[in-house]
């Protein structure tokens, strides 16, 4: 049965909210979301291509730089991000294959 919560007042929001900032890049079937959270720090990706997950991975100031690669029905996508979190920037660089078409390559700097 509810409650109606009545020990949480309206209005009341953990400051931890404000510590997260969410981003996301797309490149043709390739998807790219990227969560930044400066308390920790870190920075949490998560790859999809043609909407199914081919990868995740978190960056932090000791593994600044990672390559997330797979392929779903005949196309093929890798992802290397580098993170430099004195110059608070993640480098984005992208190769997508598509069949009959072939292999496209993109990329974007997220400053965050």
């Amino acid at each position: 049965m509810p409650t109606g919560l009545p020990h949480i007042q309206e209005g009341q929001l953990s400051d931890s909210v404000f510590a997260e900032t969410c981003y996301s890049w797309s490149f043709g079937p390739l998807s790219v979301s990227v969560c930044v959270d400066l308390s920790v720090p870190d920075i949490s990706v998560t790859v999809t291509l043609l909407g199914v997950t081919i990868g995740k991975v978190v960056l932090n100031p000791q593994n600044t730089s990672a390559t997330i690669g797979g392929s779903v029905a005949g196309f093929k996508a890798e992802v290397t991000f580098t993170a430099d979190f004195t110059a608070e920037t993640l480098t984005i660089s992208a190769e997508v294959c598509a069949p009959f078409v072939g292999c496209k390559d993109a990329g974007t700097t997220i400053h965050f």
